[in-house]
């Protein structure tokens, strides 16, 4: 009889370790995401919305601009269009657009 009551806490504490052991495991696991996943998210989240401002409000300061010649094939006729191409490869992040010049 002895030996059941010991067998009885003996599981009753392994559940209750198991269960502490996966809650200290899930707290880190969260925390280390959250630090290394969150703050490099944001920062670019921060840069292409800042990016996509500065394009809505058509200033290139930031961005590297030149005039280009662009070739099009129009039925069968080739046009030439003069554009200004405008371009950021900063932080990883390369964006370019296209605007005709008036």
């Amino acid at each position: 009889m002895n030996l059941e009551i010991n067998s009885k806490n003996k599981k009753a504490f392994t559940i209750f370790e198991t269960i502490v052991s996966l809650t200290i495991l899930s707290i880190v696991i969260t925390l280390i995401y959250s630090i290394t996943f969150h703050d490099s998210s944001t920062k670019e989240f921060m840069i292409l919305n800042s990016l996509e401002n500065k394009f809505t409000s058509k200033n290139y300061s930031d961005f590297s601009t030149k005039n280009q010649i662009i070739k099009i094939l129009k039925n069968g006729k080739e046009d030439k269009i003069s554009v200004k191409k405008i371009t950021y490869n900063e932080n990883g992040i390369k964006i370019y657009k296209y605007e005709l010049n008036k």
